[in-house]
């Protein structure tokens, strides 16, 4: 069968290399150098779940854990006692999925796709990101909410093995990613996340964090929020990643989700196939996105109170991808699920 896949990303380069055994597949992709939009952390049990093999000069950190910050600035540490997630160069990380794709004897056109009358596949596989100007043209369905990121990278104090979480914006979260030598902060918000951002680098300069303010790189996304809804497979014409909406509401993540769909794109029960694997997975993410997203800032405080007093269980449950893990471990035990009952009535049922 003949597969053309739109995007050369890491959901369209994973396409690739699941199915050039199978088929005939050429990748399509306008860009010499991939965008770089992604705060670049990605769960090591994730990438095996995908068998993408990386090489060493793609990760640059080795991250265990993560510290937890409150909107009143509480804060508490998940240790995985061990390397639980990479931080990846995703530029090398693009290029690595590509250059091993096109030597599985893939076909690679570097030029952009404006219309699918000349392309001549069995199959259509738009794993376009974020540009959904096909999608458009063609009548496809596309999501309907996104949040918009920024990210800066620049010098600052904080713990290598651990990534910070700081639920200070009205949308989602602040974070703080070490590299090496330098870290990615970023804030994620609906409309623009810049201020979110600023005023989160001035608390962060106040407390003494910031010895060096220069800001040695600024990148700019656009997150699309997961919608069960939908569609992904148009018989000949399939989405997929990002363009599918394939992405953890909770986080914002997608390599690893769109990753997951992508092992299923050449098949031609595709749709069935990945929302069987993830789509419960993705629907979870979803529900605690809205969830906290209803908490006033106290009640977000509490919760975070009550996840504290049992951060074992998501020590020992947590995984980055797979939300069902954490959500069961901790409402199969009765002392959590009691005391989150009465410390917030009125949302619980949101989340049981």
């Amino acid at each position: 069968m003949k597969i053309s896949v739109i995007g050369a990303g890491p959901v369209g380069s994973i396409t690739a290399l699941k199915g050039f055994e199978n088929h005939d597949i050429t990748l399509h992709e306008e860009h010499k150098t991939q965008p770089i939009q992604c705060a670049g952390l990605i769960s090591k049990s994730g990438l095996g779940r995908l068998g993408v093999p990386l090489k060493k000069s793609i990760i640059k950190n080795e991250i265990q854990g993560a510290v937890i910050v409150s909107p009143a600035g509480n804060s508490f540490r998940i240790d995985g006692k061990g390397a639980k997630a990479y931080v990846i160069d995703r530029r090398e990380f693009d290029h690595y999925l590509l250059d091993t794709a096109i030597d599985c004897n893939v076909n690679f056109i570097n030029k952009r796709v404006k219309s699918l009358g000349d392309i001549k596949a069995d199959r259509i596989v738009l794993a376009t990101g974020t540009d959904y100007y096909l999608h458009r043209k063609l009548n496809l369905d596309i999501p309907k909410r996104f949040l918009i990121g920024a990210q800066y990278e620049m010098n600052l104090e904080c713990d290598n093995n651990f990534v910070e979480l700081h639920f200070n914006t009205p949308d989602f979260f602040s974070w703080i990613i070490p590299v090496g030598d330098y870290v990615r902060i970023g804030s994620c918000a609906s409309r623009n996340p810049v201020p979110h951002l600023e005023n989160f680098l001035k608390k962060l300069k106040k407390d003494g964090r910031i010895k060096n303010p220069k800001i040695l790189n600024r990148n700019f996304g656009v997150i699309p929020i997961y919608d069960p809804n939908l569609r992904t497979d148009y018989g000949k014409i399939i989405t997929v990643g990002d363009a599918a909406g394939q992405v953890k509401a909770s986080t914002g993540g997608g390599i690893i989700m769109g990753g997951i769909s992508a092992k299923h794109a050449c098949h031609p029960d595709y749709e069935r196939r990945w929302r069987s694997e993830i789509g419960r997975e993705l629907s979870l993410h979803l529900m605690i996105n809205r969830f906290l997203s209803r908490l006033s800032s106290k009640k977000t405080d509490k919760l975070f109170s009550l996840i504290k007093e049992h951060k074992w269980i998501l020590e020992e449950k947590g995984d980055m991808d797979i939300a069902s893990q954490a959500l069961s471990g901790l409402f199969k035990n009765p002392r959590f699920t009691l005391k989150f009952l009465w410390q917030l009535p009125g949302y619980a049922f949101d989340m049981l």
